[in-house]
C-alpha cells in the first residue's frame, strides 16, 4: 500500500513538472474550460500556457466570435460587471500581436477595483467579435 501511494506521489509529481502550452485556439479553449467547445462560438485564434508549478497558474488569450446571448450568459454567470475604473490591462502582460480589440469593444472584469485581479473579457456588440486575457496565479 504504501509502495502505491508512493508511486502515485511521485507520478503527480513528475506530471506537475511539465508546462503546458499551445498557440492552437482549440486547445487553449479546452485546457481554459476543461469541456467541448459550445456550437455558439467560433474560435479564432488562442493562446495558453500553464505553469509547472503544483498549484493551478495559468494565463490564457482567446479571440472568438458568439452571438450576444451566449456573451450575455457567460458575463451573468461568472459575475462580470463592465470595468470603468482601470485602463492600464494592457500594461500587465505582453499580448499576442492578434490581440487588437479597439475603442469599439466593452471591456468586462470580475472585480475591477482589485488590484491583483488582472483578467479582462472584451466584446465587441457591432461584430460578436469578443477578446478573453484571463490569468491566475501568474
Amino acid at each position: 500500500m504504501i509502495k502505491k501511494i508512493t508511486l502515485i506521489g511521485f507520478v503527480f509529481l513528475l506530471v506537475s513538472c511539465f508546462p503546458v502550452e499551445t498557440k492552437n485556439a482549440e486547445k487553449a479553449y479546452k485546457y481554459w474550460s476543461r469541456s467541448e467547445i459550445p456550437n455558439e462560438i467560433e474560435l479564432i485564434k488562442g493562446e495558453y500556457y500553464q505553469s509547472p508549478h503544483f498549484s493551478l497558474e495559468y494565463e490564457l488569450f482567446l479571440k472568438f466570435k458568439s452571438d450576444k446571448k451566449w456573451f450575455e450568459k457567460f458575463v451573468k454567470y461568472n459575475g462580470l460587471e463592465i470595468d470603468t475604473i482601470r485602463n492600464d490591462w494592457k500594461n500587465w502582460t505582453e499580448l499576442p500581436e492578434w490581440f487588437e480589440p479597439d475603442q469599439n469593444f466593452l471591456i468586462y472584469a470580475k472585480d475591477q477595483t482589485n488590484e491583483f485581479e488582472r483578467s479582462r473579457y472584451l466584446r465587441n456588440p457591432e461584430t460578436g467579435i469578443s477578446y478573453i486575457y484571463e490569468t491566475v496565479g501568474m
